[in-house]
């Protein structure tokens, strides 16, 4: 569960925590139940908790306890979205919606559009989160409710950090916090909205100077998300200065707060893309393979969450027959009692059954319709999954390509320096044996000479490898000639191991150089080539 879900789930719960169960005579016993069933459902015994607050519902409303229907209903949505059936979840929520409308004040509207913001946040539809946290906050505005507005300026500074909408973010930053003195919990996620909000101004000084504030503050297994949240953000600061050891820090400690596989997969992408920054290819396909596997365990936990709801459901099915045979076998022992006026009973059950039927019908037309509309949506989530995955090994392909193309590039590059330091030896043999008057005077050892001259290879093997390596780098040896036209062969032949990310040690055996005369040439070369401090030779022929 997310953060924002975290934190607008207990906003609900708390407003409206009041369920139920018994013989209810007066609105007071029936908050009394509604108490119990928040109780059950925060103990996690949704089937008991469902029950109570649906036998309150069915009392309140019969009764015409507006305020009690309202949280009985209100609850039953939030025992749904506990239970991950979000569909279901919405469905009691509007019906809340439809009691606060027509029976109740303003207060309650609010509280019904703050969880249907919930459930299209988690969904992943944020601008429709942000359209309902945004009426939400305007009736909060409209009733003077100041902590209410806090509280849901905090969600919509969250939502629109999420949504890139950095100005509007930093406005309902700005207006909650100074609200939220009073409401500490509260309070500490306005102040991770504010670091988020910071780092994607790109003010990273503050922005890591507010993050590393609010981590002593997160200890314990009731702030591990939000522990992970700050962390990811400290992950994301460094990773935008270009500190990537440091990130890759902070994002593995964020992984390892991080509880939830929905957070999780995004851990594991963050971590891939860092790795693959700081050139170790291997771990980045490793996390790239993490977030399928998480991806899949996912799914396993929700497909086992919808096996657990239509228990429940099947379950309440059951409590609700028994409750029907209850009522028969009650209506039998009264019976002898009762027949004087039998014939009116069967005359009015009649009539009302017709009525529920018809209820009942219309009901399972509209179920129906939801149904369908839920299945098309699933469908729809099933195909960008889909999607998701085949991006995800075709991006997976491109890196083992490209470690491939590496590899082959150093071959390549060994074999030609090997065969040029061959000829270069063989080459110092001829000049020494020519130079010896004593072969000079032997025609045989003379003629012997002159064809070791004739086996000479000069820089065909390097002319080879220039070759391959326009054919895998199209266009760079000719753009960098454009624009260093003073460079040597030498600087060039150079250069090209430098864009092959060769480290010091490679290159200076290469050359039969020492790495510290390797380093002072990449010194005299940047400075040739005029760059700037702060920028390394290889990062500027990366972009070349």
């Amino acid at each position: 569960m997310s953060i924002l879900a975290r934190l607008l789930i207990v906003y609900t719960l708390v407003l409206y925590a009041i369920p139920g169960i018994a013989q209810m005579e007066e609105p007071a016993q029936a908050d009394t139940q509604i108490e119990m069933g928040v109780n059950l459902m925060f103990q996690k015994k949704h089937t008991e908790s469902l029950e109570k607050l649906l036998e309150i519902q069915t009392v309140a409303e019969k009764n015409d306890w507006h305020e009690q229907a309202f949280k009985a209903t209100l609850n039953i949505g939030s025992n749904y979205y506990l239970l991950s059936d979000y569909g279901e979840a919405l469905n009691y929520y509007l019906k809340a919606y439809e009691i606060a409308i027509e029976h109740l004040s303003s207060r309650q509207e609010m509280t019904v559009l703050n969880n249907i913001g919930i459930l299209y946040f988690q969904e992943g539809e944020r601008a429709q989160a942000k359209k309902y946290f945004l009426k939400a906050y305007t009736i909060a505005k409209e009733v003077n409710d100041e902590v209410k507005v806090g509280y849901y300026a905090v969600n919509l500074a969250l939502v629109s950090n999420k949504m890139l909408e950095v100005s509007e973010a930093e406005k309902y930053i700005n207006e909650a916090l100074p609200l939220l003195q009073e409401s500490p919990n509260v309070l500490v996620q306005g102040k991770m909205a504010q670091a988020e909000n910071l780092m994607l101004k790109e003010q990273f000084k503050e922005a890591e100077q507010k993050a590393q504030q609010l981590l002593p503050q997160l200890e314990g297994v009731t702030q591990q998300e939000n522990r992970a949240f700050v962390l990811s953000v400290l992950a994301q600061i460094y990773e935008k200065q270009n500190k990537i050891n440091k990130a890759i820090e902070y994002a593995l400690a964020s992984r390892y707060s991080e509880g939830s596989y929905e957070n999780r997969t995004e851990a594991y992408d963050h971590l891939s893309s860092l790795y693959g920054k700081n050139g170790d290819f291997e771990k980045a396909i490793t996390y790239k393979d993490s977030v399928i596997i998480a991806a899949d365990s996912l799914n396993t936990i929700r497909n086992r969450k919808l096996f657990e709801n239509e228990k429940v459901k099947f379950q309440l099915q059951n409590y609700q027959h028994e409750l029907t045979q209850s009522k028969e076998v009650l209506k039998q022992e009264r019976r002898f009692f009762y027949t004087v006026i039998i014939t009116a009973i069967l005359s009015m059950g009649f009539i009302i059954w017709m009525y529920r039927s018809n209820t009942v019908k219309y009901k399972q037309r509209k179920k129906i319709v939801e149904l369908e509309l839920a299945k098309e949506k699933s469908d729809h989530l099933l195909i960008e999954k889909q999607l998701r995955e085949k991006e995800t090994l075709a991006s997976l392909e491109q890196e083992r390509l490209k470690n491939e193309l590496e590899v082959k590039n150093r071959k390549l590059t060994a074999k030609a320096l090997y065969l040029s330091s061959k000829n270069e030896l063989i080459e110092e043999v001829v000049q020494s044996l020519s130079k010896n008057t004593q072969i000079a005077n032997h025609p045989d050892l003379k003629k012997q000479v002159n064809e070791l001259k004739k086996h000479l290879k000069k820089d065909t093997q390097w002319d080879s490898f220039f070759k391959h390596f326009e054919e895998i780098n199209q266009g760079f040896l000719n753009r960098l000639r454009s624009k260093y036209p003073k460079l040597t062969a030498s600087d060039i032949r150079f250069i090209t191991y430098l864009y092959m990310n060769l480290s010091n040690k490679e290159i200076a055996s290469l050359l039969n150089i020492t790495p510290q005369t390797c380093r002072k040439r990449k010194e005299r070369l940047s400075k040739k080539m005029e760059l700037p401090n702060d920028k390394s030779l290889f990062e500027y022929l990366s972009e070349v």
